[in-house]
């Protein structure tokens, strides 16, 4: 992260035992048996709002609405009716292609407008939105991922449903008995209530407690200052030993994972979001250089964690590895390409969970499996003080998921137009060090929110060593 100070990472005694499924295919569920017909001469796909035809993922709090659209590669000659139903065999196939353990979200919960109906109509290449509603009776717990399981059926002899789009799962997690930070919201020009800029702190938590982030809220609002926390950091290790790399803690993240629930529950109890960071740490592996078997590998290894210290998500940097040239086996030269097949098999484990990177490492990512970057990333960033995004290097990330003019507190790094950032379509804002600022997130909640920053006057240092 272009420290001033050098780091040093040693291991963790956390040690997560699980085991590793290797997918050595692509994803494809439910595929529609097309024998013995003539072969269409368009497809027809699905998407959700954001164009993402794989991997949504919604936070439900209540009662949701999903809207998704039946699109066609081309005009069709002919109105084409598509049907959805909830089929609780699609999770079933996906979690034997992945080896994960999802459960569908109860089928009383859900319901489809239409009957589950949508056409699209001759000559256009959209449908209107088939939506689905979600009602939560809070009974799903909010640490796991859930599934909302469809398959669909199209009704045309001149197009046909592409593999992925013969099932559409759509991963939720239920928020409903937590308060929500992340649902911030101010008006736009025109008066609108608009979801507002997310703010985000990478937390260098050698030298900073955790539960910092909950003394600040907003005063008119009563929302939390901060979405989001990333654990900077735990990193990413080979052993020599076993030939495996692994996730490696020093002792200050070992001590904050292993009493999760005085350190990091407090956060998401107010609907804070806690992300680990992965970061290099002058070896051989890197989140940029593991070749696609390894990869696979080293995304489980994250999961796991995830799903023990029960986690939101990863933060990856590539910083401080030291990869091996010509490149050992189990790893490649470093590359975008490699770094993208990393964080395209963790989402593939975990599609409930973000992934995260800043701009610093990574300019653009290339395609995985055809899969565009937007499938399977959830949030990009500058390094501080950056004002430019390539948008066009990360297609399918929306805009406002991606955030400009970073800070760094620890070297008082705190200028970028803010006021630029939220009216030109960006909605995260990231701060980073092992200490805050206060009169910066001061001007920060006024620029971004039309609120005050409120400090509840209470410290909290580091204590657990």
């Amino acid at each position: 992260m272009n420290f001033n100070k050098f780091l040093t990472y040693g291991l963790c005694s956390i040690v997560v035992a699980a085991s590793f499924t290797a997918c050595e295919d692509d994803v494809v569920i439910g595929s529609a048996d097309t024998s013995g017909l003539a072969v269409p001469s368009k497809a027809v796909f699905v998407t959700d709002k954001d164009g993402k035809r794989i991997y949504t993922h919604v936070e439900i709090r209540g009662s949701q609405d999903i809207p998704l659209y039946v699109k066609a590669t081309g005009a069709l000659n002919n109105d084409c009716n598509v049907t959805f139903v909830y089929d609780p065999t699609a999770v079933t196939e996906y979690n034997a292609a992945n080896g994960t353990e999802y459960e569908a979200v109860p089928e009383s919960m859900i319901s489809l407008s239409d009957g589950g109906v949508t056409k699209l109509a001759a000559g256009s290449t959209v449908s209107e939105p088939m939506m689905v509603t979600v009602t939560s009776d809070g009974s799903l717990d909010s640490d796991k991922g859930y599934v909302i399981p469809l398959r669909t059926k199209i009704s045309s002899n001149e197009a046909s449903l592409t593999n992925n789009s013969s099932t559409r799962l759509i991963f939720i997690r239920d928020f409903t008995n937590l308060p929500s930070s992340a649902t911030k919201t101010v008006l736009d020009a025109d008066g609108n209530e608009v979801p507002a800029v997310r703010t985000m702190f990478c937390m260098e938590v050698n030298d900073i407690n955790p539960l910092v982030a909950t003394s600040y809220t907003l005063k008119n609002s009563g929302k939390m200052y901060y979405d989001a926390v990333m654990l900077f950091a735990a990193n990413i290790n080979y052993n020599e030993e076993t030939g495996r790399v692994y996730v490696s803690c020093n002792e200050n993240v070992s001590a904050l994972l292993a009493n999760r629930d005085h350190y990091l529950k407090p956060l998401q109890d107010r609907g804070i979001k806690v992300y680990l960071s992965i970061l290099g740490n002058h070896d051989r592996a890197n989140v940029n250089n593991l070749a696609d078997e390894t990869a696979r590998y080293y995304a489980q290894e994250i999961k796991n964690f995830c799903d023990v210290y029960k986690l939101d998500g990863v933060f990856y940097n590539s910083e401080y590895g030291k990869p091996i040239s010509p490149a050992p086996a189990g790893f490649v030269s470093p590359s975008s390409a490699a770094a993208a097949r990393l964080f395209y098999e963790v989402k593939k484990l975990q599609p409930e969970r973000d992934n995260i990177i800043y701009t610093y490492d990574f300019s653009s990512l290339p395609s995985v499996d055809e899969v565009e970057p937007g499938e399977f990333m959830d949030f990009i960033w500058t390094n501080y003080g950056g004002s430019y995004i390539n948008e066009a290097g990360f297609p399918g990330v929306p805009k406002f998921n991606m955030g400009i003019y970073s800070w760094e507190f620890s070297q008082g790094r705190t200028s970028g137009n803010l006021t630029t950032l939220r009216n030109n379509g960006y909605g995260l804002h990231v701060h980073f060090g092992n200490q805050v600022r206060r009169s910066a997130m001061e001007s920060s909640a006024r620029l971004l929110y039309d609120d005050e920053l409120v400090y509840d006057g209470k410290v909290y240092t580091k204590d657990w060593l």
